[in-house]
């Protein structure tokens, strides 16, 4: 697309390339990206919106700044992967996080009954005792990983429970969403389309298959729940959408998880006063989250597309824009917060950081997600008061946008 005449443009600002992915701060502290708000990425076509006010405000003003595009694949899809999708039933249809209103508040509001706080706060044994029973098959291991041991499994039985998903079945599903987000927010070549597109057709297929065993042997669960609210009023939530939440759900809703516990433990073990501190004084557990939040995200990027004319950063960006709100530049905004390079377990401000987003779609999971990283720090510190990361360890990252964890994070106790 044509950027407006007094945008600057970086040729080489790239974020699935191996430098950004292995650490995308590095690249933001470096010229034209630093010290510039907005610039124009040719690589994706997005304006890159890199300030906290900008983002903010971008947020806050639906209607100016559509979520249509929230999900869209990166990268156009070959014909056969399109043909896949469509005759698996993956539809073109946006999904809770892509839409507007109101078509979004209708949807939201039903999904909102899986993370009220009743809900949450009742899941608390739950989740204590799953994180318990995972990380006793360390046994008595001096070194393991502990994404694969914990981060990578705790948030996803306890999504999938609240689903209603078998407990046979979460390995599967949980394997299937990698490749959702490759999908969306990858760049995967063109011979790897077809795989992706039909694993996600098996994916969309187990969900619709949930919803039918659910609407004739209802239980204590959110798709029961959901499809009650079918029953009420077929016209206010069709089984199709009901579907459609829970394909949406049952990825976000662990997937970021996943990467908050594993950065979380990563920030905290860089730096063995951190984790000393952590283990003398729990009660800093809960604004270590918050700050690792701040600090490196697990959604450090999220999409909206212009409706209007806009100016942002004092660039005047036109309608049908796609903007790249980079969330994990915007927790290290010097304008924003004070020495945000520094991880500070004792920053008072950190609970500002823009991870969960802000306004109309604010994450429904932030409280449940916050509250199993909480938990899964707390019991590492009971057992492993002198757990450090292993030494000459190069972490690497799923080559996506908008999700980023260690994809193994190796410890030593």
């Amino acid at each position: 697309m044509t950027t407006a005449p007094t945008c600057p443009v970086d040729d080489s600002f790239d974020p699935l390339s191996p430098a950004f992915l292995a650490d995308p701060y590095a690249v933001l502290s470096v010229p034209p990206v630093s010290g510039t708000p907005v610039f124009y990425a040719p690589s994706i076509g997005y304006y890159v919106i890199t300030s906290y006010a900008d983002i903010e405000a971008v947020f806050r003003d639906p209607a100016a700044y559509s979520a249509a595009v929230a999900q869209a694949p990166l990268v156009p899809l070959v014909a056969e992967a399109q043909r896949i999708l469509l005759a698996g039933g993956h539809k073109p249809a946006p999904t809770m996080v892509s839409l507007d209103e109101p078509e979004h508040a209708r949807l939201r509001k039903p999904a909102a009954r899986a993370f009220s706080m009743k809900r949450v706060t009742a899941l608390v044994p739950t989740i204590e005792a799953t994180t318990r029973r995972l990380l006793d098959q360390v046994g008595d291991a001096t070194e393991f990983d502990l994404v694969a041991t914990l981060a990578f499994p705790l948030p996803a039985n306890i999504v999938f429970s609240l689903m209603g998903v078998p407990e046979r079945d979460f390995a599967q599903l949980k394997h299937w969403c990698g490749y959702r987000a490759a999908l969306s927010w990858g760049r995967p070549a063109a011979e790897d389309q077809v795989e992706i597109a039909t694993t996600i057709t098996a994916y969309r297929s187990y969900i619709r298959d949930l919803v039918d065993l659910k609407a004739n042997e209802p239980g204590d669960d959110l798709t029961s729940d959901l499809i009650a609210i079918h029953d009420e009023n077929p016209d206010r939530l069709t089984l199709d959408e009901v579907s459609s939440i829970l394909f949406s759900l049952s990825f976000a809703g662990h997937e970021t998880t996943t990467g908050l516990i594993g950065n979380t433990v990563r920030r905290l073990l860089e730096d063995p006063a951190r984790w000393a501190a952590i283990v003398a004084q729990p009660s800093l557990i809960p604004a270590a989250v918050e700050e690792s939040l701040r600090y490196d995200p697990s959604v450090p990027v999220w999409r909206r597309v212009t409706t209007r004319p806009v100016t942002l950063g004092g660039v005047p960006i036109p309608a049908g824009a796609k903007l790249f709100l980079w969330l994990a530049a915007a927790g290290r905004d010097a304008a924003a917060f004070e020495r945000p390079d520094e991880f500070d377990l004792h920053r008072a401000d950190a609970g500002r950081h823009l991870a969960f987003g802000q306004g109309l779609h604010f994450c429904l999971g932030a409280n449940l997600g916050k509250l199993e990283a909480q938990l899964a720090v707390a019991e590492l510190a009971r057992r492993y008061p002198g757990l450090h990361l292993a030494p000459d360890q190069e972490f690497t990252f799923h080559p996506n946008i908008s999700f980023r964890g260690p994809q193994v994070l190796t410890v030593s106790r």
